[in-house]
C-alpha cells in the first residue's frame, strides 16, 4: 500500500489506492481553483465573476449572545465582505484554522502536511461527497448496524450493497466486522469503506468503547478499508468526566496502528450550535480531503460565507475554552432531557419495551413487545398517528429495511409533560395490539370450533 514516514506521526497512510473510478473523474474547477492565488501580493486578477461588494445592501450584521449579560458581535467593513462575497471551495482560511486547532487540542493530534480540514454545507454533505472519493455505484459498503438512515437512503439510490455490521451495548462488534471480512468470497474486492457514529449513535444512542475502537482500527489496517467516523454527538457526552469518555478514531488510529491515514473523521455544528447554520467538518488524510474538495468546486462552488464568517466571529469570541464550556452546557440540557425520558419510559412501558439509557445524542431506541407478526412500522403508521404519537420505525435504521419491532424517540424538544405523554400513548399502542391481537386469536378458535361442529353434524346425519 502507498505508505511514506512521516517523522512525527509515523507511517501515514496514503488513501489514493482506495480511490474511486468515479472521482478520478472529476477535474479541478476552472474558476475556483485559480482563487487562492489572488491572495499573492500585487496580483490583479481577472478570473471570477464576483459581484461588487458595493452592490450589496448590507451595511452590517450583528448578532446578540446568550448568556448572563448579552453580548453583540458585529460584522461590518472587510469582515461582511468576506461575508457576503463568493470564498474557498474548502473553506474560510480562518475558520479551518480554527477547527485545525481544536482537533489539534480536543483529539491530541499534532498539525503535520498529512492532514487537513475542510468545510460543508452540514456533515451530511461532506459524507456524501467522501462516499462518492471512495466508492463505485454498485460497490459493497459497510455500515454499523443500526444505522443512521440518511446515509442509507443516497447509498441505496447509487444500487450499493449495504453490509450491515452489528452494535451491542460497547457499539460495534468488532468480532462481526471480522467475520464479515474474514468470509468475504475471494472473488471480490473487499469493501472500502466501514461508517460508524461512534458517540451517541444515531438511533440506538450508544457509545462505542475505545476498546472496540482499536480493535476496529486494527481490522482496518488488516483488511485495508476507510473508517468514515461520523461524530455528530461527540460533544453530547453524557459521560461527566472528560478522563473516562472512549477517545476517538481519530485520536487513538496513531496509537493502535503506529500510522495515520484511515480515519475520515465527520464533526457537525448543528446539534451543538445551530442546525439551520447547515456547518459541517472533515478532517482527514489531505489527498482524500482534497478530492472532496475538488467535488465542491465542480458542484456547490463552497460552503456558505455567511454562516462561516458568523460562526467564526462567535468562536473567536468564546476561544476554546468558551466553546467547549457550551458544549458541556449543552450535554447537560441533553442529560437531563434523558433522564426525564428515562423515568417515563420506567412508569409506562416497563413490561411493554425494552431499552438502554442512551450515553450521549438525543434518542431512546425501544424495542417494543409486540404479538408475533406485528412491528412498529405498521403499528406507528397506523394506529400511532390515531393516538397522536410520532416516531420513526426500527425498519428506517435497518439498512436492508427488515420489520423490527423498535422505534426511535426523540427527547430534544419535547417537554417534561410531553415526554409522559408520549410514553403514556406508546404503552397504549402495544397494549391495544395485544388485545387485538387476542381477539382476533378469539374469532379464529371460534370459527375453527363452529367447523368441527358442522363437520361433527353432518357426520351424526350421515350415520
Amino acid at each position: 500500500m502507498g505508505s511514506m514516514p512521516c517523522e512525527s506521526e509515523g507511517f501515514v497512510f496514503d488513501p489514493s489506492s482506495l480511490f474511486s473510478r468515479r472521482v478520478q473523474r472529476w477535474e479541478p474547477g476552472a474558476i475556483r481553483s485559480l482563487l487562492p492565488l489572488e491572495a499573492i501580493p500585487g496580483m490583479i486578477s481577472l478570473v471570477a465573476g464576483k459581484p461588487n461588494p458595493s452592490t450589496f445592501p448590507f451595511a452590517k450584521i450583528s448578532i446578540t449572545l446568550n448568556g448572563p449579560e448579552e453580548k453583540t458581535i458585529t460584522l461590518d467593513d472587510a469582515a461582511l465582505s468576506e461575508a457576503l462575497q463568493y470564498g474557498l471551495p474548502a473553506g474560510h482560511p480562518g475558520l479551518l484554522k480554527w477547527f485545525e486547532g481544536l482537533q489539534q487540542a480536543v483529539h491530541g493530534i499534532e498539525k503535520t502536511s498529512s492532514w487537513m480540514c475542510c468545510v460543508g454545507n452540514g456533515s451530511q454533505e461532506l459524507i456524501h461527497k467522501a462516499f462518492q472519493v471512495f466508492t463505485d455505484p454498485g460497490d459493497a459498503v459497510m455500515l454499523e448496524t443500526p444505522a443512521y438512515p440518511g446515509i442509507s437512503a443516497f447509498l441505496r439510490a447509487d444500487q450499493m450493497e449495504l453490509v450491515e455490521i452489528g452494535s451491542g451495548r460497547d457499539g460495534i462488534d468488532p468480532a462481526h466486522l471480522e467475520r464479515v471480512l474474514e468470509s468475504w468470497p475471494r472473488d471480490r474486492e473487499l469493501p472500502r469503506v466501514l461508517y460508524t457514529v461512534p458517540t451517541g449513535s444515531n438511533p440506538t444512542g450508544v457509545t462505542c468503547t475505545e476498546a472496540n475502537k482499536a480493535q476496529v482500527l486494527r481490522l482496518a489496517k488488516r483488511f485495508n478499508f476507510i473508517i468514515f467516523e461520523d461524530d455528530a454527538y461527540y460533544y453530547l457526552n453524557f459521560e461527566e468526566n472528560p478522563a473516562k469518555r472512549a477517545r476517538s478514531y481519530l485520536a487513538l488510529e496513531q496509537e493502535v496502528n503506529g500510522e495515520t491515514g484511515r480515519v475520515m473523521r465527520f464533526d457537525s455544528l448543528s446539534k451543538i450550535v445551530s442546525a439551520g447554520m447547515r456547518l459541517g467538518i472533515l478532517t482527514g488524510p489531505v489527498q482524500a480531503v482534497q478530492r472532496v474538495v475538488k467535488i465542491t468546486e465542480n458542484v456547490n462552488l463552497q460552503p456558505s460565507s455567511t454562516t462561516q464568517v458568523l460562526a467564526l466571529s462567535l468562536f473567536r469570541n468564546w476561544g476554546y475554552q468558551g466553546f467547549l464550556e457550551h458544549c458541556t452546557k449543552a450535554a447537560d440540557f441533553y442529560r437531563r432531557k434523558r433522564d426525564v425520558f428515562a423515568a417515563a419510559a420506567e412508569r409506562h412501558l416497563r413490561g411493554r419495551a425494552t431499552w438502554e439509557a442512551p450515553s450521549a445524542g438525543m434518542f431512546f431506541w425501544l424495542k417494543l413487545i409486540l404479538p408475533p407478526g406485528h412491528d412498529s412500522f405498521d403499528l406507528l403508521s397506523k394506529k400511532g398517528i390515531e393516538q397522536r404519537i410520532l416516531a420513526i420505525p426500527g425498519m428506517a435504521f435497518l439498512p436492508n429495511m427488515r420489520a423490527a419491532c423498535q422505534l426511535r424517540a426523540s427527547y430534544s424538544l419535547v417537554s417534561e409533560e410531553q415526554i409522559d405523554e408520549a410514553c403514556r400513548r406508546i404503552a397504549r399502542l402495544v397494549d391495544e395490539a395485544w388485545l387485538e391481537d387476542f381477539l382476533e386469536h378469539a374469532k379464529n378458535m371460534a370459527r375453527q370450533k363452529q367447523t368441527l361442529l358442522v363437520q361433527r353434524k353432518t357426520e351424526i346425519l350421515a350415520e
